[in-house]
This record gives C-alpha cells, structure tokens and sequence, in this order.
C-alpha cells in the first residue's frame, strides 16, 4: 500500500497529519464545527435529517467503497420555501477543489428555491485522474480498469439518493452543471453513467473532452505521435477502448438534454490550469475552440448515423474563465472594476437560465 500523504487542503486550509487514518476525523471535525457555527449565528433551524436550511456541509461517510477517501459535500437549502417540492441541482467544483460551486449557485438558489449540492473531492483523494477523469482507471494512462464502484462517478446517484431520504424530498431527477474540471466531470460522468437520473446538464468551460467516435477519431487523427511512438487516443480523450465505446452508451449521451456552454473570452492558451497534454492541444487551441469541435463532431455523428441529439451550444458573450460568469450569462463592474452579479438579470445563454428558464418562467435580459 502506498504511503498516505502528510497533508490535506480543505477548502484553502493546510493541515499536515502523521496517520492517514484521522483524515475522516479531520473531514467530520470540520463539518460538524461548521454546523455549529451556523447553529449559533442562525439560531433553530429547521433540521432534514442531516441536513437543514441554510449553507452547510456533511461528509460523505454513506458511499462505503469510497469510506477511505471520503468526499466532502457541501450544500445549500433556501431558508424558505417546501423542501420537498424543489429541483435538485448537482454541481462541481474546477481545479481549485473548493465549494466555489455554492458561492455561484447561492443567490440564484435563494431566489428561486433550488437545493444545490456541491461534492468536493479533495485533491490530496482525488488527483487528476482520480476527479477529472473519474478514477475509471488506476492511472491516467487508462491501462487499469477500477472497478465500477471505486469511480469517482458512481458516488453521485447515491449523494442523491441520501439527500431524497434525509429531507423527504420529493425529486426523481436532478439537475448537473460543472466548470472547468467540473465541466469535465459533468460530461464524463453523462458519458460513464447512462442511467443516472439527470435531467439536464451543463458542461461549463472544460480543458479537454472525451469525443465519443467509435473509431477513437479526435480532430480526424486517431491518434499521435509521441516520442517516436504513435499512440492511439484513449480514455480520457477518448471513449475508444474503454468501457463506454458501445452504442448504449454513446447514443444515451447524445440524446441528453445537454448543453457545450462555452466563454467567449476563454481563450488562454497556456498558465496553471489550462490543459496543455498532446490530446489536449489536438482538440483545439484553446477551451473555446475545443468545445467548440467537440459539440461539432458529436453532433455530425448522430446526424451521420441517423440519431437523436439533444445537444445544444451556449457561448457566453464577454465572459472568460469565470465561474459565476457562466452561471449568469453576463457580469457587471462597479466604479472600482470589480466584478458583480445580480440575481435580476441573466441572459439566455447562462446555465442557470439554461437549466431552469423554463420552470421558472424567466425573460432573460437578452430577449
């Protein structure tokens, strides 16, 4: 077994620990520190299980196969409003690992009765393969196939699950939008996942795809030369080889309700988080032009094939890499420069307005 590291980041906080054992007592220290603390300010609240109104978090100790790498889950419940009756929204974090995902969600939340949840999968758990790319193999080389319960996806139907059962909630389905690595989970996890009960999804931003042709083609290669030797793309880029390359689960994600919603300032092409990998690289320049290829080439082939495809393409105008940007679709600046968003105004092309324009009965600010 390999050595546990000797520190953890939570939520911007450094802690270094001799046992990898207290990690989970580490996690329920936290969470019920953070109850109280809510308890004391907020006084009584009303209590769902585990859960009650208001910001909060719990640790993820129900989804046993992941017990030794438990997740954080952050969430939020309108302080007003019938618990039972209200859409559920799942939602991801990108590279920072934070709930950066409530801080964007929350006002909108608030205003319109929306249950957001919002996991958090700590980087020290989960690195890249293990978050970005679903744990659905030991490495990032996809040359060992985990079993299906130690993914990293199949911890998000039972999430919801727990959270039907503490609050008596009465949702069937639940809502997805990730960005950045969020936005590659969010895909990745419709793509692994073809019976989970979403709703709709966004994909906000991500760095890379999986292009989901048979063939393994990305960009019309199928595949690239690295130090002298050609490898054909594979698991993340790619579905060829993996588990998901078969019609059931291709045509199942095709027929989503799901959205490429991308910034049309995103277009960096190099620093911390901008993936920068061959396969990356192929499927365009920057992560406007590679959302842009990919929602192309995916929606050729159900066009080629004869399949229905619910896709559809959000670009963003004026917003780069910004997470609350993309939630409301355009953001204002004081007279001092700093950005601001308001819970009165979005655009048609925002992911809130995106997954729930239509329930809410909403005229975005561009129409």
């Amino acid at each position: 077994m390999a050595p546990p590291p000797a520190s953890i980041t939570l939520s911007g906080v450094f802690i270094k620990y001799s046992n990898y054992s207290i990690i989970m007592k580490i996690l329920r220290t936290m969470a019920i520190a953070a109850t109280l603390a809510t308890c004391i300010t907020a006084h009584a609240q009303e209590e769902f299980g585990r859960f009650h109104r208001g910001q909060d978090s719990l640790v993820v100790d129900f989804y046993k196969p992941l017990a030794d790498k438990p997740i954080m889950l952050h969430y939020y419940i309108p302080e007003k409003g019938d618990v039972r009756k209200m859409p559920v929204l799942i939602t991801f974090h990108g590279a920072e690992r934070s709930n950066a995902p409530i801080v964007c969600w929350k006002a909108l939340a608030k205003k319109y009765g929306i249950v957001v949840l919002a996991p958090q999968f700590v980087r020290k758990l989960y690195n890249e393969n293990g978050y970005q790319f679903g744990n659905v193999y030991t490495t990032r080389y996809a040359e060992v196939l985990n079993p299906e319960e130690l993914w990293a996806y199949s911890a998000i139907e039972p999430i919801f699950d727990y959270f039907v059962a503490q609050s008596g909630s009465e949702a069937t389905e639940y809502d997805i939008q990730g960005h950045s690595a969020g936005g590659q989970f969010t895909h990745r996890f419709l793509i692994a996942k073809p019976a989970a009960r979403v709703r709709r999804a966004v994909a906000s931003n991500p760095g890379n795809w999986t292009w989901i042709l048979p063939d393994g083609s990305i960009m019309g290669q199928t595949e690239m030369v690295e130090e002298g030797v050609a490898k054909p793309f594979k698991w993340p880029y790619s579905v060829a080889g993996s588990p998901f390359c078969d019609d059931y689960h291709i045509n199942t994600f095709l027929a989503r309700k799901f959205w490429v919603q991308l910034g049309s300032k995103d277009i960096k092409t190099s620093g911390k988080h901008v993936p920068s990998r061959g396969p990356s690289l192929i499927q365009g320049e920057h992560r406007l032009a590679r959302g842009k290829n990919f929602y192309a080439a995916g929606k050729a082939y159900a066009e080629k094939n004869g399949l229905p495809c619910n896709w559809n393409i959000s670009i963003v105008e004026g917003i780069g890499h910004q997470g609350r940007g993309v939630v409301f679709g355009k953001r204002w600046e004081d007279e001092n420069g700093k950005r601001k968003y308001n819970v009165n105004h979005v655009t048609s092309t925002g992911a809130f307005y995106l997954i729930y324009g239509d329930m809410f009965n909403i005229t975005p600010d561009d129409e």
